[in-house]
């Protein structure tokens, strides 16, 4: 029997997994987490903390599997633009079956009746004038929103369902990956606990499914097999966290929870989008270790009276510079100096202003999230700030209110991706028996095609343990 080596268990992984259970080769999992039932919710919305930890608790440490567990919104529309870009890939049809294929799954281990949210023929109407009429273009979607709390249930159960049909399954929890190399047509892992290091071991695969996420986007280029990927340069993300009263966007909320704007700045042409949308929802820090972000999530029982959703300016670098990344890094980490190590917060009226935020006393809109007031422009590149003025100020004639100066910004929000990779349908590389998936492939950027990812990755796999089976067989007499 082959071994696979699969790095990473949040959505792309938990579902290459999902189809490899019961397959005839060793499957072993890595990943930096604990097992799903040491895993808990946010400890500051629990009450527990006021602010996150020195260092990065669980919740959005390495292998908390950040979306398929912190808010757990899945887009199941097969788009060209929304959720990533496995539409180039593989096609419409294609993808949504396996979008389709997603759903089921996270329906029937649902603890709840979760909704699948889309508008109907009035509703799209309404968006498209609107839209129309700001200089924005609506993109179509269904939204399946399980929310934080529900996550725990949701992935338990489907792992345990792997676990009963995959006596293939070998797990290394709290294990992290130190590196992969190639030895001639194999694999050799070197990994090590992740908490308590020091007891370093080596083995070889067959193959290998590398799903380490965006944040182990920076790992991906350390390794030895990187520069022998065919590859060219990736996105980044600069963007800021928007919160602002449930009143200003019930309308559209109402109609379709999320809907997918994007605008084309006059400025300099750059496109700028919403994303990750909360109504009545809760910001939140996401503590990297090395800097925090800010995020946002939503749950299906507890609420607040702001909606908080992202705006991104997107950016493709060209040569010479070729680490996004590290860009969007930078800037986290400027933002976290002025804010003395974590968040900070404007109100919309003092960036526009040009001032600094003193206090948040008597303002109309109640922050969600406690952080350090301050001035962004001083992080952030003009260029980004006026393309995020501008889309606010256009969202506005749909959401009258939204760009009040009352409205709060926190930053930073900043997407990087690693750069993007060659890929064949089944998410192979082209090192053969190498798959990349979920957000580190570069192909995806949200749960729905991250966990379609990983089923491609798994028929992949399926399909040449296929082809290879007679060769392995001895003839008779």
């Amino acid at each position: 029997m082959q071994k696979l080596a699969l790095i990473g268990l949040g959505a792309s992984g938990l579902f290459a997994l999902k189809e490899l259970a019961g397959a005839d080769v060793e499957v072993h999992v890595f990943d930096v987490g604990p097992t799903y039932e040491k895993r808990y919710a946010c400890p500051i919305d629990q009450g527990k903390l006021q602010v996150c930890p020195p260092k990065a608790c669980s919740y959005c440490a390495p292998g908390q599997s950040a979306g398929s567990w912190n808010d757990f919104k899945v887009i199941l529309s097969a788009s060209p633009v929304i959720g990533g870009r496995l539409f180039d890939l593989i096609g419409e049809q294609e993808l949504q079956k396996r979008l389709d294929m997603v759903r089921h799954t996270i329906l029937d281990h649902a603890p709840c009746e979760i909704p699948v949210v889309k508008p109907n023929a009035e509703d799209l109407e309404w968006i498209k004038k609107r839209a129309t009429m700001a200089g924005m273009t609506y993109h179509y979607q269904e939204l399946l929103h399980c929310g934080s709390d529900n996550a725990p249930a949701i992935n338990t159960s489907i792992l345990e369902e792997i676990k009963a049909k995959g006596s293939n399954i070998v797990f290394h929890w709290d294990s992290k990956v130190v590196s992969v190399s190639r030895r001639s047509e194999q694999f050799a892992l070197s990994f090590d606990r992740y908490r308590n290091p020091g007891d370093e071991k080596e083995e070889i695969f067959d193959m290998c499914i590398v799903s380490v996420g965006r944040g182990g986007a920076a790992w991906l280029t350390q390794q030895e097999f990187y520069k022998a990927l065919d590859i060219y340069p990736g996105q980044v993300d600069i963007g800021i966290r928007v919160e602002t009263s449930a009143y200003f966007t019930e309308e559209v909320d109402k109609r379709f929870y999320e809907p997918k704007l994007y605008y084309r700045s006059k400025h300099s042409q750059d496109v700028v989008r919403n994303f990750c949308s909360n109504p009545k929802g809760f910001v939140t820090p996401e503590n990297h270790r090395e800097y925090v972000l800010v995020n946002g999530h939503s749950k299906m029982y507890e609420k607040s009276e702001n909606n908080n959703f992202a705006v991104l300016v997107s950016k493709t670098f060209t040569r010479p510079f070729k680490d996004p990344q590290m860009y969007s890094q930078t800037i986290a980490k400027i933002v976290n100096m002025l804010a003395g190590g974590g968040p900070l917060v404007q109100r919309l009226g003092d960036l526009r202003a040009g001032r600094r935020t003193k206090s948040l006393v008597n303002n109309l809109i109640k922050p969600t999230l406690e952080a350090e007031c301050g001035d962004i422009s001083l992080a952030y590149p003009h260029r980004i700030l006026e393309g995020i003025i501008e889309y606010l100020d256009a969202l506005d004639k749909i959401c009258p209110g939204v760009a009040g100066e009352a409205t709060l910004l926190y930053a930073p929000e900043c997407k990087s991706y690693p750069d993007s990779i060659s890929l064949n349908k089944n998410m192979e590389t082209n090192i053969p028996n190498l798959f990349i998936v979920g957000d580190s492939s570069s192909w995806t950027r949200g749960v729905g095609q991250a966990a379609t990812s990983g089923i491609l990755a798994g028929e992949g796999v399926k399909q040449k343990i296929k082809i290879d089976a007679p060769s392995k067989l001895v003839p008779v007499g």
